[in-house]
């Protein structure tokens, strides 16, 4: 019976069939590649196809299709169009490139130029298709993912956010600052949750990672005063100015303002109190000064900065608006002329 099955222990029988299940597992690798290639071209048709209605004039496209300059030069050219505004343009180009250039990498890269276009010119929902295009055939690709996170963070809806902060997380660890920031963005736009719960859970919140300091003392200023007060992180003191200046006379904490030199001089320049003769800050020593000589008809305004990138913003913000910080906010303090509201009143 052994001596029938001899052929078995061959060893060029072995060899015979080690190489014949190679060539099967390349052939089918091979067919595989070609299939998964198929199944990408088609599916970013159908994703271009999706946008038809954005182009409104052939000539651009057309030269895109029959011009000689690569494609590397017409992504220079898009991307000059989206630094000067014209979103239209390098969206046009983009487009046509991606009917073009059928190389894998060059369309990840591209589909990446065309979601931070729509990003940009404020189409959210076709920046979200694009990265996710992206993602369905490169799953780690940190960018996509980032910008995933932005949109569905402007579209309020941080529950989302959050699950692809997950997959961003794996690939980029020192992005905890922005899971802390979407999970208290969370929190604080659940209308579930009461004010007092919610204020609360933000005290809680920031007392275990001391961070995002003004974008929640800023929420328990305007909604819970007093509980803010009781919690108040004096280190804050000057980055919160602006929310500090706003704050309603009948809401003002004596005794931590008067063991708190700065808080002293800014409530002294605006006139609620009288607990500084002077201030090293220009701004308040003058309106200091002018309160003193019984002078009423100025007051502070205030811009602001992102530390990261330096951009200036006239409205407060938690993340910036350019870069994409995380509370980076800083106030600009500036003086300007005091407006007092007419009563036009009939009676």
């Amino acid at each position: 019976m052994n001596t029938f099955f001899i052929e078995f222990r061959d060893p060029l029988f072995g060899v015979v069939v080690f190489f014949i299940l190679l060539f099967i597992l390349s052939f089918l690798s091979y067919w595989w590649g070609r299939y998964k290639t198929s199944r990408e071209h088609r599916d970013l048709e159908s994703f271009l196809g999706k946008f038809e209605s954005l182009e409104k004039g052939e000539k651009l496209s057309e030269q895109v299709q029959s011009n000689s300059l690569t494609s590397e030069s017409w992504l220079l050219l898009a991307q000059s169009f989206e630094h000067q505004g014209n979103y239209e343009k390098s969206v046009e180009i983009y487009h046509a490139l991606l009917s073009k250039n059928r190389d894998p990498l060059f369309q990840k890269d591209a589909l990446l130029l065309l979601g931070k276009s729509f990003f940009k010119a404020g189409f959210l929902e076709r920046s979200r298709q694009s990265f996710l295009q992206i993602l369905s055939n490169a799953p780690r690709t940190p960018q996509a993912l980032h910008f995933l996170v932005l949109i569905y963070e402007q579209l309020q809806q941080y529950d989302k956010a959050l699950e692809v902060m997950e997959s961003l997380q794996e690939l980029s660890p020192e992005t905890i600052d922005e899971k802390l920031y979407l999970e208290c963005r969370l929190l604080i736009t659940d209308h579930r949750i009461s004010l007092d719960e919610k204020a609360h859970k933000l005290i809680e919140f920031y007392e275990t990672h001391r961070r995002l300091g003004y974008m929640i003392f800023e929420w328990l200023f305007t909604y819970r005063p007093i509980l803010a007060w009781s919690h108040f992180d004096q280190s804050l003191s000057e980055r919160l100015s602006d929310v500090l200046w706003r704050i309603a006379d009948e809401n003002l904490d004596l005794d931590i303002i008067a063991s708190n030199t700065y808080l002293r001089e800014l409530f002294s320049a605006r006139g609620s109190l009288e607990l500084s003769e002077g201030s090293s800050i220009f701004e308040l020593d003058l309106l200091i000064a002018l309160r003193r000589c019984g002078t009423n008809k100025a007051t502070l305004q205030f811009e602001y900065t992102c530390d990261e990138c330096n951009t200036i913003s006239f409205l407060p913000f938690h993340r910036c608006p350019h870069c994409h910080a995380i509370d980076s906010v800083q106030g600009i303090m500036n003086l300007s002329k005091e407006r007092f509201e007419e009563n036009n009143s009939l009676q």
